[in-house]
């Protein structure tokens, strides 16, 4: 027997928008930068699909004998949406390279493209309007339930992208599937019960990489199962014991979930990365290739560097280095910085095997100190990510500078041009050239494609010999 069970307001008022809101209430540009979040994210994911930790889900779902409906990027294998969308976001979120939602702290792309383009072409049915809808739906939900818990799930240990990023999916597929109000509550309470993820994972595990896969597949599972019938908890994210913010976030501000729902889109606040680590070091990445270039100087002229920044910096990259594997360096600032001195930037040659324990990265990395400054401190949400980098150097000259938004922030942007060479950079290594050319056509014209999963989803195999 099914119980009358009523729903407070926050859950249903957000289920409501996802299930209301059409392809004609996007704004242009919104449309625009749910297409760069595509493409990106694609070129994210085809560029760690052959890497170690992406290649172990990978030959479990392979050994699993799932049916061949949707493709895993960047090889020959394919398997059934849950399985593909597991690999799939695994790769996107595979190298630190995928998008930012800075707020929310949170990498939704590499949790709702995977998902989306998986049921897309294994279960059919979706134009190119109906991916975009589905994506900006995606971004929405997640963004907003990450901002209601931002940054106290990230001071807990809880890791936001397995968090956040299964809502996300989770609502990105309910918007497929057109489930309707009850079943959409259902589908968020469904993916409340899946969210997980753990930040040491960052410290030397391959299991980070994977809570954004588990996002991605377990969104699809939340959708499906709800349009099957199966009920979650109706009440999700303001139930006020055992609901999602009230268990994961010591404080929590509801108000955040709807606040401008339906007019201030919360996509037009997702950024890009320009570098190969975590967008908490990102800013020191700028500030230090600034002075590096503007003083003409090289990691060996450093004696020593000073970060000053907030306490979400210190605390997610300021420890000491040591190196284990390469999530460790990629998540680790004293590395980071020590990198960019030496080599001049931080994309993803600089985080290869052969210099993770490189004795001059090393040596440098150990003379790098991260503290909190209550003046950056003190910043607003979008600074939460501001630094002072100080480089004192063997001379004894002292070169400051300071960045609030790190390059690809939404107050900081990636132009147009400079985020398709990366997507061509990272797809290209893998892909043939004609495949990374059809990809990019498809999705620059997707709201008129008729068919993206099937347009999509074979040149995504096309893999160089």
């Amino acid at each position: 027997m099914n119980a009358v069970v009523s729903v407070p307001p926050v859950t249903k008022t957000l289920a409501q928008f996802a299930v209301g809101t059409t392809y004609a209430d996007l704004p242009a540009d919104v449309v625009a930068l749910a297409k760069r979040c595509i493409l990106d994210s694609l070129g994210c994911g085809l560029y760690a699909a052959s890497l170690p930790w992406t290649r172990s889900v990978a030959a479990v779902v392979a050994g699993l004998g799932q049916a061949p409906r949707a493709a895993v990027w960047g090889t020959t294998l394919r398997a059934d949406p849950t399985g593909a969308a597991l690999v799939n976001g695994t790769a996107a979120q595979g190298f630190e390279l995928d998008d930012c939602h800075d707020q929310s702290m949170s990498h939704y792309g590499a949790a709702v493209v995977p998902a989306v383009l998986a049921t897309a072409e294994g279960l059919g049915e979706c134009d190119g309007k109906k991916m975009i809808l589905a994506t900006v739906i995606g971004y929405e939900v997640g963004s907003r339930v990450g901002n209601a818990v931002s940054p106290h799930v990230f001071q807990r240990g809880f890791h936001p992208c397995g968090l956040t990023g299964t809502f996300a999916a989770a609502a990105a597929i309910g918007k497929m599937l057109e489930l309707g109000p009850e079943e959409f509550v259902n589908t968020l309470g469904l993916a409340g019960s899946q969210a997980a993820g753990l930040m040491a994972s960052q410290f030397g595990a391959m299991a980070k990489r994977f809570h954004s896969g588990k996002a991605a597949s377990n969104g699809i599972l939340a959708a499906m199962l709800a349009r099957a019938g199966l009920t979650g908890v109706r009440d999700v994210l303001e139930a006020p014991y055992g609901g999602f913010c009230s268990t994961y976030a010591q404080t929590y501000k509801l108000d955040l979930v709807t606040d401008g729902l339906g007019s201030d889109w919360e996509m037009r606040r997702n950024g890009f990365k320009k570098y190969s680590s975590l967008a908490s070091s990102q800013t020191s990445v700028d500030a230090l290739r600034a002075i590096r270039a503007r003083h003409n100087i090289g990691g060996a002229d450093v004696a020593r560097v000073l970060i000053e920044t907030t306490e979400v910096v210190q605390l997610h990259c300021g420890w000491p280095y040591k190196p284990a594997e390469t999530i460790t360096a990629q998540m680790n600032l004293p590395y980071t910085a020590a990198v960019t001195l030496l080599e001049g930037t931080a994309f993803v040659d600089q985080y290869q095997d052969s210099k993770l324990r490189d004795p001059a990265i090393m040596d440098l990395a150990r003379r790098v100190e991260v503290v909190v400054d209550p003046q950056l401190n003190a910043l607003g949400p979008d600074e939460m990510r501001a630094v002072r980098a100080t480089v004192f150097t063997r001379a004894g000259e002292r070169f400051v500078e300071t960045v609030l938004y790190r390059s690809g922030h939404h107050k900081n942007p990636i132009p147009d041009h400079e985020l398709r060479a990366k997507f061509r950079d990272l797809a290209g290594r893998v892909l043939t050239q004609d495949a990374v050319a059809a990809i990019e056509r498809v999705v620059a014209g997707l709201e008129d494609e008729k068919d993206p999963g099937s347009s999509l989803g074979s040149p995504l195999q096309q893999v160089r010999n």
